[in-house]
């Protein structure tokens, strides 16, 4: 007994240890002014989250180097202090995450920065997630030689009145120029709204920028691809939304687009369209998958092949790959159905009827037992 409780408390104290970190959550310190704001950043620890109870409008760039840390502007904005603002040398962006940094950025406004509304910076590491960027003099967000993660970003208008700067790729001289620059990177892990449809994604051309990569994770909403020498993005249908300009100075990285093409399905009388993407093979039964017959009132009928002509003479060769729109015709018959209604007299087997026995069975002792009693009284 004493060596099970032994063991049970040594269980105990192992899944404690293992658990507690998973509930410590990280300290969060809530800031209300500039000043506050710059003290806990330099203070941070590791992971820590910086939270906002006000809009704060900032007197000089932050710029965020060597820390881990995120700032929950909690429905606020940061801003620049138009009456007292001092650029830090060429850099007047409102937030920069830098050399060796990892900053999240969530539920907060960026605006009226004289330049970006963030930027990741050589290295850095930026996460925009919850992020609105609007009303900056350059641009909402500068990839500039660091990588930038979009969970959630909502641009407004950015740049100049009579143009648009949503997200700007870039490499300044200063980076190029330093040992071990790095290559900007724009990755896509959410959604990317924009209420312009110009210059959304911006190749710079007047810098140092030669090369480029993007990515997209498993589950995003929209996708970064390329698309010859620009970049471009798309929704979840796989339609192109927003296009970047053409820059064929610099190496692009990443998945090429590949453009919708749609199958036209003719069943009998009905018609219904299937999206595919360009270059794709399928197999009969990947199409089928693809057909709701119920939907199209044919639950009835199977698919017993594909063609390409209505009078079922061609097969279609799923082999090729499918590179235009393409109409092709589905040969149907009807599903078999049983016309035997009359009723089962087979005799009951098995466990039924092994249950009936047992029950006549049960009966019979208890008539026995009851009669043997009588008889002995």
């Amino acid at each position: 007994m004493k060596t099970f409780k032994k063991i049970s408390l040594l269980i105990i104290a192992l899944l404690t240890i293992l658990l507690i970190p998973n509930f410590v959550s990280a300290k969060t310190t809530t800031v209300g002014t500039d000043e506050e704001l710059r003290n806990a950043i330099e203070g941070a620890e590791e992971g820590e989250i910086i939270k906002l109870t006000t809009d704060i409008a900032l007197i000089k760039p932050i710029e965020i180097s060597e820390k881990n840390l995120t700032i929950d502007g909690n429905g606020f904005s940061i801003t620049r202090n138009a009456e007292n603002w001092t650029a830090n040398g060429s850099n007047a962006t409102l937030i920069t995450s830098g050399i060796k940094a990892k900053v999240t950025l969530s539920n907060v406004t960026l605006k009226n920065s004289p330049k970006y509304g963030a930027q990741a910076y050589n290295g850095g590491y930026l996460i925009l997630d919850g992020v609105t960027a609007n009303d900056n003099a350059y641009g909402g967000i500068l990839v500039n030689a660091g990588t930038v993660e979009i969970r959630r970003l909502s641009l407004g208008h950015n740049g100049l009145e009579d143009s648009n700067n949503g997200i700007e790729i870039a490499k300044g001289k200063e980076i190029s120029d330093a040992e071990g620059s790095n290559q900007p990177k724009l990755i896509m892990n959410g959604s990317l709204t924009s209420t312009e449809t110009n210059n959304v994604i911006y190749l710079a051309t007047n810098d140092n920028l030669t090369e480029f990569a993007v990515e997209n994770t498993d589950n995003t909403t929209n996708k970064v691809l390329l698309n010859g020498n620009k970049v471009v993005v798309t929704d979840k249908n796989n339609n192109v939304i927003f296009e970047s300009n053409d820059n064929n100075k610099i190496q692009l990285q990443g998945s090429n687009y590949a453009k919708n093409i749609t199958l036209t399905i003719n069943l009998n009388d009905k018609t219904t369209k299937v999206t595919v993407q360009e270059k794709t093979t399928l197999t009969k039964e990947q199409l089928i998958s693809k057909i709701d017959l119920a939907d199209l009132g044919l639950d009835k009928y199977t698919i017993v092949d594909f063609y390409t002509d209505k009078e079922y003479k061609s097969a279609f060769d799923f082999k090729n790959e499918i590179t235009e729109d393409t109409t092709i015709y589905a040969k149907l018959k009807l599903k078999e159905t049983s016309t035997n209604n009359e009723k089962d007299k087979t005799p009951k087997t098995g466990i039924e009827c092994n249950i009936d026995i047992a029950l006549f069975t049960l009966a019979l002792s208890s008539i026995a037992l009851i009669v043997f009693k009588k008889k002995a009284i």
